[in-house]
């Protein structure tokens, strides 16, 4: 019988999703006072100290280089989860209570990847290409910079690359995923060396939310390696636990639809080119 674990990240005492195939990992956790009493991302071969700027990746690095005998992989949140049983929008909501007492059937993944290479969140359309989002939310010349590594480092990805940031509006978020060990491992020796080099060319921004430069770039460097490789990509959508009212389906449609129309009238005027130095 083939085994699955999907690690879910959690930085702050709460529930959490801990019955298999789910394992909590505390992100973050050598640079934190507190435990919570589960496995940390800072045993082994780790980068738990880096976490401000790498987020949920220092638990995807720690599943890479020590997790043992998965034949499939994932992470997700502990408030954020892919709902395998809803084919809606990008992002649901759930009440905690509501959510923690009720089933969470995972699909038979055997079956599944015997159709699908990976999983990911259901992207989210956006009003611009990726490139001017990120130039907006973020600092573009860091965006810049990262393309230079990936025509350095694997300049058989800049083609995916162009495509995703400069002729793309959708984006899947919170860098969640579940795939074939191989394929993970495969996957995330190209993504932390291209983060690497990221992180020994670029000034960290001291702002402790635009610190988190590599999870931001990682979630968009994720669609560039499943164009590349060609992935059948099953798209899921996500369950946002929480007890705040938030926006409904129609609420989304809207915005989707409104968001896809500024992306179609707007891509002529900011087509922006690939920067070169």
């Amino acid at each position: 019988m083939s085994k699955t674990v999907i690690l879910v990240c959690a930085h702050k005492q709460d529930e959490c999703l801990a019955e298999p195939p789910y394992m909590p990992i505390q992100v973050g956790k050598a640079i934190s006072g507190v435990d919570l009493g589960f496995t940390g991302d800072n045993t082994g071969d780790n980068i738990s100290t880096r976490n401000r700027n790498f987020c949920e990746l220092t638990a995807h690095y720690w599943a890479w280089k020590n997790l043992k005998g998965a034949d499939y992989v994932g992470l997700c949140h502990y408030r954020r989860y892919f709902d395998f049983g809803s084919d809606t929008c990008n992002v649901v909501t759930a009440p905690t209570r509501q959510f923690f007492s009720s089933p969470h059937p995972v699909p038979d993944f055997d079956r599944l990847f015997s159709r699908y290479d990976m999983v990911m969140s259901k992207p989210k359309p956006y009003a611009y290409n990726l490139y001017r989002d990120y130039s907006r939310c973020h600092r573009q010349e860091d965006i810049d910079t990262l393309r230079e590594i990936v025509q350095e480092l694997y300049p058989d990805y800049v083609e995916s690359f162009d495509h995703v940031f400069f002729h793309n509006n959708m984006l899947s978020h919170f860098n969640m995923f579940v795939m074939p060990w191989l394929r993970f491992e495969e996957y995330s020796k190209w993504l932390f060396d291209i983060l690497f080099e990221a992180e020994r060319r670029i000034e960290i921004p001291s702002d402790p939310v635009q610190a988190r430069i590599f999870g931001y770039m990682s979630e968009r460097l994720m669609s560039v390696y499943a164009r590349r490789n060609g992935l059948i990509v099953k798209y899921q959508t996500v369950t946002m636990v929480t007890d705040d009212k938030k926006k409904g389906l129609a609420s989304y449609m809207f915005h989707s639809v409104m968001n896809n129309m500024l992306y179609t009238i707007t891509r002529p005027f900011y087509r922006n080119k690939p920067k070169t130095r």
